[in-house]
């Protein structure tokens, strides 16, 4: 390898020309553009105020983002035609990223900045200066953002260069650009594939983010024993996961609170034996606790919720239920751990980012097999599952968790982790499951108050004729490289955002099977 962590025979241009973006400034193509949202989010979620992007060019997506403060940096035709076409709306620098002087920008870094370097290594005879801000940077309290294409995604795993864009330099795979990146100071906090660009939306552009607020809180924990979460969890005739989810719990480093809503099927008998094998990590009730009710009132689950968790002051609650995995964001750590992480970075409060798992065939579901027997999810397909706060650190008041419909845990003084946590549901594990829990199960017994509320919608359209699976062309394919390739929407809002874009939320019928 060589000192870019390059393969010993990669051939690299000799010579760099320069890249003059002004002309692009009204083109349709926007190459990487969840990197400016990502920029926009953390700006946003933390409480940050400047953004700093070094390699700006045109200032085009700069001009985007929502901040306080806006500093390009660049030089030559670039630079100046920023400040023509800008004006005073930014602070515009010169620096040749090539030169060790352009470490002077790192002044304009600190805690309130996130930084970022969009596609500019690649165009560099010599990066380390470049990557010597950025790490300085980093070192200060801001975070970074870079991005580079990847040659193995762009290429093949036979490119050896030199690079077809006469621009670039060099060009890395992500492991090569991950292990680049650490030799130079800047660990990664999150590294994968962003889109290219926004028509071709290829995964072939390598992100990574690099927070040493996240980096800092980690290495504190490594020597502090910390109480386990206690994950409070409802449930009515979940016996084909239950035991599968509260063991995951436990693995994941929770404690359990479960809440049997006087099932009719095995899920309390199970509980039982659940209680009985972890007799220091599970506690069982049924609710409410003088029999069953003639409705599912799911205001008076949320509210015996927080009455449980009011009992654990000190410790992380997790709002869960029977057919939900959780997860951290940072892969490597467990959940007990990144909602410590997260606490020793400040926070108090944890949202998460949903996608739902979905049956592509009439297969029926054999129980034990959540993890393993789904292959194909989609992001969230209504408003309400972007509203999935549902982690914090219980203080000494009651938690409100009703009044949002258990979508929000709200108390005065919560402070938001900036990076979204992944909650894994599995609402319908198969058609005759579908068609049992919904038709036969569940719509009789829900709550008319509740329903004039809004509450309980979600299964409208849900019908004696649905077939109950989905077309695996409508959905994304769950792999081993599932965090590599949506990491960034899901510890974001981007997978919002492009919610928020889709025929979904302007009314369009999805496809179905």
């Amino acid at each position: 390898m060589s000192l870019f962590q390059l393969p010993a025979d990669y051939v690299a241009r000799s010579a760099s020309y320069y890249f003059d973006d002004s002309p692009f400034f009204d083109g349709t193509i926007v190459h990487q553009p969840e990197i400016y949202e990502a920029a926009d989010y953390f700006l946003q979620a933390g409480g940050r105020t400047r953004i700093l992007d070094i390699g700006c060019g045109n200032g085009r997506k700069l001009r985007q983002v929502r901040a306080r403060e806006h500093i390009g940096v660049d030089f030559g035709p670039n630079i100046d035609a920023c400040r023509q076409r800008f004006g005073a709306w930014g602070t515009w620098l010169d620096a040749d990223l090539c030169q060790r002087s352009c470490a002077s920008v790192a002044a304009y870094a600190d805690a309130s900045t996130v930084v970022v370097c969009a596609d500019v290594v690649e165009h560099l005879l010599d990066p380390t200066p470049l990557l010597n801000l950025l790490a300085q940077c980093y070192r200060r309290g801001a975070i970074v953002i870079t991005s580079t294409p990847d040659r193995v995604k762009v290429r093949g795993a036979d490119d050896k260069g030199p690079p077809a864009n006469p621009a670039h330099v060099r060009e890395w795979a992500l492991d090569e650009y991950i292990a680049f990146l650490e030799a130079c100071g800047l660990p990664a906090t999150h590294a994968g594939h962003t889109i290219n660009n926004n028509i071709a939306r290829a995964l072939r552009t390598i992100v990574t983010v690099h927070d040493i607020t996240v980096d800092r809180a980690r290495a504190a924990l490594a020597t502090q024993p910390q109480q386990r979460p206690l994950a409070i969890l409802a449930a009515y005739n979940e016996a084909d996961v239950i035991a599968e989810v509260v063991e995951d719990l436990i693995e994941q480093g929770c404690d359990v609170a479960a809440i049997d809503n006087w099932s009719t099927d095995e899920t309390w008998p199970l509980l039982r034996m659940l209680a009985a094998r972890h007799p220091h990590h599970v506690r069982i009730e049924r609710f409410p606790q003088d029999g069953p009710a003639k409705h599912y009132e799911w205001r008076r689950i949320l509210q015996r919720k927080a009455q449980i968790a009011h009992g654990f002051a000190g410790r992380w609650i997790l709002h869960t239920d029977a057919d939900e995995l959780r997860r951290s964001p940072f892969p490597g750590l467990d959940l007990a751990t990144a909602l410590h992480v997260a606490a020793q970075a400040g926070a108090n409060r944890v949202a998460s980012n949903l996608i739902h798992f979905r049956p592509i065939d009439a297969r029926p579901f054999r129980p034990g097999t959540l993890k393993s027997a789904f292959s194909h999810f989609e992001f969230g397909t209504r408003p309400g599952h972007f509203k999935q706060v549902k982690a914090w650190l219980q203080g000494p008041e009651l938690v409100d968790l009703a009044s949002s419909g258990g979508h929000v845990a709200s108390f005065p003084g919560a402070v938001d982790f900036p990076y979204r946590f992944l909650l894994r549901h599995y609402p319908i594990r198969s058609a005759a499951h579908g068609r049992r829990k919904i038709l036969a199960e569940r719509r009789t017994r829900w709550s008319p108050e509740e329903r004039a509320l809004g509450w309980h919608v979600q299964y409208d359209d849900f019908s004696e004729t649905a077939p109950g699976f989905w077309h695996a062309a409508d959905l994304v394919k769950f792999d081993g490289d599932f965090w590599r390739d949506h990491g960034l929407p899901l510890i974001t809002d981007i997978a919002e955002r492009r919610w928020a874009e889709s025929p979904v939320s302007t009314g369009q019928a999805r496809r179905r099977a």
